[in-house]
């Protein structure tokens, strides 16, 4: 099931539950910062409501926690559903 969970600012939290619905997930780069899109395509909810979330990293924030979790012992990592 999957979820994404933000806490802004004022401290709100923000949740978007995407609880058993398809989801598409991609990812673009360029030379400073990452951009991960999750979004349910086939929601049924009117457009302004459809379920999404979109999160912009820093690309070498992002590096550097892929590099850390390929060093990571192998029987820590999640295993694939």
């Amino acid at each position: 099931m999957a979820h994404v969970i933000i806490r802004g600012n004022n401290g709100r939290r923000h949740e978007v539950d995407f609880e058993e619905a398809d989801i598409t997930v991609e990812l673009f780069a360029n030379t400073d910062h990452v951009e991960l899109v999750i979004e349910a395509p086939h929601d049924e909810a009117p457009s302004d409501k459809k379920r999404f979330a979109l999160a912009n990293i820093p690309r070498h924030l992002f590096s550097k926690a892929m590099a850390d979790l390929a060093r990571q012992d192998p029987s820590l990592k999640p295993k694939p559903e």
